[in-house]
């Protein structure tokens, strides 16, 4: 008994398409025939008349090409894509198959020691945000809170000028001693003060505004030992 063969798909389409060429020109054939018969019977006809016609057929045959060619073009693509799904599967089957890559000791050592040092690391890390808040919640209070508890040993005063104000309220009895020119040392000192301080909180604390750098100098001030009011309350 013969061996059954698989059907040529190429070949199956090269047949098909001179099968429907052999037609399509008989068609033509008995096409011609009979316009032939009808340009007999109808008589002569204007040369325009006939140029119209046959680009009418012309048009019409180039149509019908290129609908057949396309119909071919894509029963060939059809049978082409019919095999690919066995190529495919076979790829995924493949990948599914393989088998994962091992991880060596030296990995598995690695990876333990990265464990290690990160939890380690985190109690140092905790430690260090902690601090850091706590520092920036003091900076908070320090710029933006205002300080209630005043000191009773120094005069307290919003600026120089209102400190030399309240110098001039103290009477003989009181813990200043006399000065011809306390308004213009208070001042120099002062002056000589804030120069030396604002560059100081610029770096420590930058990002605030002249005012608070002031109000910050102003506070010093009041409890520095250059503020020649602490010195005469001494």
């Amino acid at each position: 008994m013969p061996k059954k063969m698989g059907v040529n798909s190429k070949a199956e389409a090269a047949r098909e398409r001179r099968s429907v060429a052999e037609a399509d020109r008989r068609d033509r054939v008995e096409r011609a025939k009979e316009e032939e018969y009808w340009r007999e019977a109808e008589g002569p006809k204007s040369r325009a008349a006939r140029r119209r016609e046959e680009d009418a057929e012309k048009r019409a045959e180039a149509a019908a090409r290129k609908a057949e060619n396309r119909r071919l073009a894509e029963a060939e693509a059809a049978s082409a894509s019919a095999s690919a799904p066995s190529k495919t599967a076979a790829r995924k089957a493949s990948r599914v198959g393989a088998p994962a890559p091992k991880v060596t000791e030296a990995e598995l050592a690695r990876r333990r020691e990265d464990e290690r040092l990160r939890l380690e690391r985190e109690p140092e890390a905790a430690k260090k945000r902690a601090a850091r808040t706590a520092e920036e919640e003091e900076y908070e209070r320090v710029v933006l809170v205002a300080n209630t508890n005043r000191d009773d040993s120094i005069i307290e005063a919003r600026s120089v000028d209102e400190a030399i104000a309240r110098m001039s309220l103290v009477d003989s009895e009181g813990a200043l001693p006399a000065d011809k020119h306390p308004e213009r040392r208070l001042k120099a000192s002062f002056k000589a003060f804030e120069e030396a301080e604002l560059p100081k909180l610029k770096e420590e604390k930058p990002g605030l505004t002249l005012n608070q750098y002031k109000d910050m100098i102003w506070k010093l001030w009041k409890k520095s030992p250059d503020n020649p009011l602490n010195q005469a309350a001494e």
